[in-house]
């Protein structure tokens, strides 16, 4: 008698269902793509105890025929596709004709769906992949999925879940993802009983963005829009001084579809490099649009990965979009109040000072000229004008103070600061893409006289503060420069030029440097010596754990040598797996560090005035090499407004 089996249905189902339900998260993205495919405008998401007992997703789409809800819980049954060609075509999220199979086989569900136009909708049950009850209700236009007790009927999955809070965690991740992909969509989530997230739908990435990671990195968003022949990028990046210790707050989407590709993750920091610092990464929101026949979304049935028939394009692309909107703006950090001033507006600056809490939103519309208001129809008292420059028009009052503190007090209303800084940017600031990226990486590539945000040629050094520091000023700007950190970089850049060009002046030693290693750092120097040689070392082994160092490509102390060589051989050692011109930049990181000029070192103000000139030579290069600010600037006005000189 053979031994093969046939698994039975039931089997079969629970089997199969393990590869597209891992967890309550894994529910609430099958389901709440089912209904963005729906056309839905409004999606709601609720969950309780992390989504293990309680789901449920409500949606304002079609909805369905009963015919059709009562074979949607079978395997490979989908609106989606038809036929093999339908496979190059697909802009749905799902497709596969799994999710619902695989939900329904391990959880007990409740469908409530009805169509617009149909008298009466369809209710039925599903537990453990078998259909119960199927009736017909009256219910509104639309979807709604209730799933309880996930895993119900598969204790041994239960048991590779997380904590409550863990697993509801997973879920908020994946709702964020959406809300991100679909501002046009208003999406409300609750845990619990409590609201976490409601957003508006309005198509505003902006406002998705603030809703998910708050106001703070609302503004520090550079909104993205790169298109070639066969790719379309759009989206939001974040400046250089919002990076984060991990890469959470990257967001892919291909044709809306969130992904996750460490190789898009990887190009996106080298765009970065001279942006931020070492070991933090950026904050992206890029959807790559794209024809879905240069793709395959059915690698796995989770569809979270995304094979693409050109990848170099894809990488190419969205490097020169990254590029190009992080040098359209200046690269110089400002020093701003952290807290923006109460919402106080005085009726009439002449008549009033009384404080009111206007909490409505004004709109940009309703901002105008003072000198243009009538205000003798106005519930302004004695309808008298205001010396203020603008207004704005709350219900039937005006209140007055100068536009720029309007746009501080109010939030949400931050577009029109930008779009005043569109209107007077000229037409000359332009960034040619980048044809190679490696081309792009280096300092002659990032050329933009006017991205420091001043004339670099009007600068008055004022002079040092702890000796560290420099204070210069020009344009009404008050300018403070990192000593070391601006050194640093020249430095780097001289040493990454001249080995480029294998021209690395190696300097002699009056009196030879002994550097005792263990034997492991003999081994991992022997595999690099060349990487030294082109450096600018002139090193030789010198007994069995030495060696003997005659020249370095930098001046410095005998100890310092000492360390500055066996820190390269450990950097050495830590990257075995880098190509070589990574080894190659980090190493020459380590050298400028240890050659340039430190902190508490008296310079007068000429050779401080050199320094700046040659750091502006740089242009639009504004960190060390390890990624901390050279130059960070405050305008007169914000001094002036810590001194309370203007209000």
């Amino acid at each position: 008698m053979g031994i093969i089996n046939i698994l039975d249905t039931e089997i079969s189902n629970k089997i199969a269902a393990g590869e597209v339900v891992e967890r309550p998260a894994s529910v609430v993205k099958e389901l709440v793509e089912n209904a963005i495919d729906a056309q839905s405008s409004v999606i709601s998401v609720e969950i309780k105890k992390g989504g293990i007992t309680y789901i449920r997703v409500t949606d304002n789409g079609r909805g369905m025929a009963r015919e059709d809800a009562e074979i949607a819980f079978l395997r490979h049954a989908t609106s989606k596709i038809k036929n093999e060609e339908d496979l190059d075509a697909i802009y749905t999220l799902g497709f596969r004709g799994e999710a619902l199979s695989s939900i329904g086989a391990v959880a007990q569900v409740q469908l409530y769906t009805k169509r617009s136009g149909d008298a009466e909708g369809t209710f039925l049950t599903v537990n453990g992949g078998v259909i119960g009850e199927t009736k017909g209700e009256g219910m509104p236009n639309g979807t709604t999925f209730v799933v309880n007790n996930l895993f119900y009927n598969t204790p041994a999955r239960m048991r590779f879940l997380k904590r409550d809070a863990s697993e509801a965690a997973l879920v908020t991740d994946i709702m964020e993802r959406f809300i991100l992909s679909y501002p046009e969509i208003s999406f409300r989530y609750v845990i619990d009983g409590k609201d976490k997230y409601f957003t508006a739908g309005d198509g505003n990435l902006t406002g998705a963005i603030y809703a998910v990671y708050g106001k703070a990195y609302a503004n520090s968003m550079i909104p993205v829009n790169y298109e070639t022949e066969h790719i379309k990028i759009t989206g939001a990046i974040g400046k250089g001084d919002a990076a984060r210790p991990n890469r959470s707050y990257q967001s892919f989407f291909v044709n809306k579809r969130y992904i996750k590709s460490i190789k898009i993750s990887n190009t996106l920091e080298l765009a970065y490099k001279n942006q931020i610092m070492i070991g933090k990464h950026p904050m992206a929101i890029l959807n790559i649009g794209i024809n879905p026949r240069y793709t395959d979304v059915n690698v796995h049935p989770t569809k979270l990965e995304v094979k693409f028939s050109n990848e170099e394009e894809i990488m190419r692309a969205i490097y020169h979009c990254v590029q190009n909107a992080l040098y359209a703006i200046p690269n110089v950090p400002k020093i701003e109040r952290t807290q923006s001033p109460k919402s106080e507006f005085a009726r009439d600056e002449v008549t009033t000072k009384e404080q009111i809490e206007i909490k409505p939103v004004p709109k940009k519309e309703e901002f105008v000229r003072a000198a243009d208001v009538d205000w003798s129809s106005t519930q302004n008292p004695k309808g008298s004008k205001p010396k203020s420059e603008y207004a704005v028009n709350i219900g039937n009052e005006y209140f007055v103070k100068k536009q720029e503190e309007i746009v501080d007090a109010f939030r949400g209303i931050e577009e029109i600061k930008e779009q005043k800084i569109a209107e007077e940017t000229p037409d000359s600031i332009k960034i040619d893409i980048l044809t190679n990226m490696e081309e792009a990486n280096s300092a002659e590539s990032a050329l933009n006289p006017q991205s420091w945000g001043f004339d670099t040629e009007n600068i008055k050094v004022i002079g040092q503060i702890f000796d560290t520091y420099i204070i210069a000023e020009a344009d009404g700007i008050m300018i403070i420069a990192d000593q070391h950190a601006a050194h640093e970089r020249l430095k780097y850049e001289e040493l990454k030029k001249e080995l480029e060009k294998r021209e690395v002046t190696a300097q002699m030693l009056l009196a030879p440097v002994v550097v005792d290693l263990s034997a492991t750092e003999m081994a991992v120097f022997s595999e690099n010596a060349q990487n030294f040689a082109d450096m600018g070392f002139e090193l030789e082994e010198f007994g069995g754990s030495a060696l003997l160092l005659r020249a370095t490509p930098e001046p410095l102390s005998e100890e310092g040598l000492k360390g500055l060589v066996r820190e390269l051989i450990n950097q050495f050692a830590e990257n075995r797996q880098e190509v070589i011109s990574e080894k190659m930049q980090r190493a020459l990181y380590t050298i400028a560090c240890k050659a340039a000029v430190k902190a508490n070192h008296k310079f007068d103000n000429k050779q401080l005035e050199m320094l700046l000139k040659e750091i502006f030579n740089l242009q639009n290069i504004n960190t060390c090499p390890h990624g901390r600010p050279i130059i960070v600037t405050m305008s007169k006005k914000e001094l002036e407004k810590e001194f309370k000189r203007i209000v």
